[in-house]
């Protein structure tokens, strides 16, 4: 009997771009098993559904169709890939629906499932000359973590909640240990070769720390947290936090939150940079890291955001709740540690589909590092009662195992996680633009209907290291067009100029805010440069925060720099003379 799997395809509003691709690739959601080319039509099919809203963003021109059907080559990903998250979570797609088929019909799909496990190796495998490119190479050497037995007494707590070897009736995995790595500090060691489509780990439910368990406490404490349930999980979540830390090893989740870090304690850190990240550097150590790059105002807000809340909380609490709220533990600073350490190590996860999704904290997996190449990309849905952390390619025993946090920003990075990657394709800056200012009602409402016809706004737009995004030319044209050429222009704007002169204005204007933005950021290096020769900075963050700064601005500068390269050479195509600024930045 035929036996077929199906490729879920998203429906939200890029359905229809999917659906373009898939006909013009000559492609299927359906593939029959039986087909020799069944692994790589399934995973064609994958790059197509796994395609993300960023992703379209920042597509180009041409196309995806030869990237989409292109066979993977072992050493080529970045040559090969839409993108490392696309390529990365494909494959995690593919193994998912043939490890799932092959449970159901192990004769149908045993054939194609090794056929897609060497597909997903070779898409994934890294460079020649990497540590781990091929077989014969040794990867990185996994050393004990060095946190004082911290994650290890996590591992040893979640097996005597649940067993560690995988049966049929415990739902905790474990194939992944403790160890420290150089460059990315601790992290996490397969213990055996995990083969691609395996778990690495796998954690029940209830070992998975959400606001849940705050809220459902017995006692004043849980009293607590239901009255003030409506100002949101991070917030309860931090102030559990601060309890939990407080209790030590009365603590029943001492283990978990013990492997959290927390600068004021002994406890391991798996952060590059200890855990700290913009929100708690003193704000002299922030204009002069940060200064002249969009970051700033970002963390400036946030920490502000935090000294609000917590102000608005304490002391009140603690004077009308001292049992509860004990004004010694609920400090500013631990209120801000509480935050950073729930954003850094939580993870979203959804119980099922429709429920909404939730935060946790989850023991073991909080281990493993953020890559670009990650291993496990698909985690966020719970499966049989369990966090699943599947390795879209194999793993050697001793190599470090890594997660994806997400196709993020050095920038989102730097902000939520403390750190930041060299050569981060996700870089971007972004940009905000507005309706030109002075023009009368009806010229403003064309300009709005222009862009509400092209599915076109304001905000957000960003740039990147490559093409500019055809939405922010787009948006450029509709907004420097003159207004007769924009009533009776019937193209698309995104690819078809509205009129010669408003091509020139659109070019001219950009190339007024990204002049602008490179202004900005010089004028921060200066400071940046000082701070970083005498020391100041890095004797307020540390050594760590100080790189991850370095690599955030490296990474702006390069960024704006290309765009800018860009938006000259359209200025120069299209005639234009010297740069205006439109939109919030100006030139000085």
């Amino acid at each position: 009997m035929e036996y077929n799997v199906e490729v879920p395809m998203p429906h939200d509003e890029h359905a229809g771009l999917r659906a373009d691709l898939m006909r013009s690739c000559g492609l299927s959601a359906t593939v029959p098993l039986s087909s020799p080319d069944a692994a790589m039509r399934l995973l064609a099919a994958a790059r197509v559904a796994s395609i993300d809203a960023r992703e379209v963003y920042f597509s180009p021109a041409s196309g995806w169709g030869a990237k989409v059907i292109a066979p993977p080559v072992a050493g080529r990903r970045s040559a090969v890939a839409l993108s490392p998250r696309n390529e990365t979570a494909a494959c995690a797609l593919v193994l998912e629906l043939l490890t799932d088929a092959h449970r159901r019909a192990p004769g149908a799909a045993a054939a194609t499932l090794e056929a897609a496990r060497a597909l997903c190796d070779a898409a994934l495998a890294p460079p020649p000359g990497t540590a781990d490119a091929d077989g014969d190479a040794r990867p990185p050497q996994a050393a004990p973590p060095g946190d004082g037995g911290v994650a290890d007494a996590t591992v040893a707590w979640l097996r005597a909640h649940g067993g560690g070897a995988p049966t049929a009736s415990s739902k905790t995995s474990i194939s992944v240990a403790p160890a420290r790595f150089p460059g990315t500090g601790r992290g996490a060691a397969a213990t055996t070769h995990i083969p691609a489509g395996d778990i690495a780990a796998a954690i029940p439910v209830e070992r998975l720390f959400t606001v849940r368990h705050a809220l459902e406490m017995p006692g004043p404490r849980g009293d607590a947290y239901r009255m003030f349930a409506a100002l949101g999980e991070d917030t309860i979540a931090a102030l559990w936090l601060i309890a939990e830390r407080a209790l030590g090893e009365a603590s029943p989740w001492h283990a978990v939150i013990a492997s959290l870090p927390w600068p004021e304690g002994g406890e391991g850190s798996a952060s590059p940079c200890g855990g700290c990240t913009p929100v708690s550097w003193p704000r002299e150590a922030c204009d002069a890291l940060l200064g002249g790059t969009p970051l700033l105002a970002d963390a400036i807000a946030a920490s502000e955001k935090l000294a609000r809340q917590h102000a608005a909380l304490f002391p009140a609490l603690s004077e009308h709740m001292a049992d509860v709220f004990p004004a010694s533990a609920y400090t500013l600073d631990n209120f801000r540690r509480a935050h950073e350490a729930w954003n850094s190590y939580g993870m979203t996860v959804q119980a099922s589909p429709g429920e909404p999704a939730a935060t946790c904290l989850p023991p073991v997996a909080m281990l493993c590092n953020h890559a670009l190449w990650p291993h496990v990309v698909r985690y966020s849905r719970l499966r049989d009662g369990t966090l699943r952390l599947p390795v879209a390619r194999s793993v050697h025993a001793g190599e470090e195992v890594f997660v994806s946090y997400g196709a993020k920003s050095n920038a989102e990075l730097l902000l939520f996680y403390g750190f930041a990657l060299p050569g981060n394709p996700y870089d971007d800056v972004p940009l905000s633009l507005e309706l030109p200012g002075g023009e009368v009602a009806d010229v403003t409402k064309a300009r709005e209907a222009a862009l509400a016809r092209a599915g076109l706004t304001l905000s957000p737009h960003a740039v990147r290291a490559g093409p500019l995004p055809l939405p922010l030319v787009g948006a450029l044209r509709v907004l420097t067009a003159d207004v007769a050429a924009l009533q009776t222009f019937t193209g698309n704007p995104t690819t078809d100029p509205i009129s010669s002169e408003g091509e020139t204005a659109a070019a001219r204007a950009l190339c007024g805010v990204l002049g602008a933005m490179v202004e900005q950021l010089e004028g921060g290096d200066a400071q940046f440069h000082i701070a970083l020769r005498s020391g100041t900075a890095e004797r307020a963050v540390g050594a760590g925060a100080m790189e991850a700064a370095k690599t955030y601005r490296d990474g702006v500068a390069a960024t704006l720099d290309a765009a800018l390269g860009e938006a000259r050479r359209w200025r120069a195509a299209v005639g234009a003379g010297p740069d205006p600024a439109l939109g919030k930045r100006t030139r000085d």
